[in-house]
């Protein structure tokens, strides 16, 4: 005996033929799709999809060098033609601004 299937479409069950199940699949599995901070390989939630920001390995190497010569920094992400780039803004000094953007990263 054949056990029928039901997918939801539209709010509503109704009996699933080969072709709407090709289709039902497809678009689940297309919903499985998430995006991952590949440096530190975690999963980045919906929730903050349009306000993450993250430095690469050299980045960071290099922030932390200009933290430890010019003391306090201020970061700034800016659109660049094929990623985000990245300057710091040094308070302490002479407000200074140094642009670190590692474009190996794109």
């Amino acid at each position: 005996m054949k056990k029928e299937k039901y997918i939801i479409e539209n709010g509503q069950w109704i009996k699933a033929t080969k072709l709407k199940l090709f289709k039902h699949n497809i678009k689940k599995n297309l919903k499985r799709w998430k995006l991952v901070d590949k440096y530190s390989n975690k999963i980045i939630p919906s929730s903050e999809l349009g306000r993450y920001f993250s430095l690469s390995p050299i980045e960071y190497e290099q922030a932390q060098k200009l933290f430890k010569e010019k003391g306090t920094l201020s970061y700034e992400f800016y659109p660049c033609g094929v990623g985000w780039g990245i300057r710091v803004h040094c308070l302490d000094k002479n407000n200074e601004i140094i642009d670190i953007t590692d474009v190996t990263c794109w």
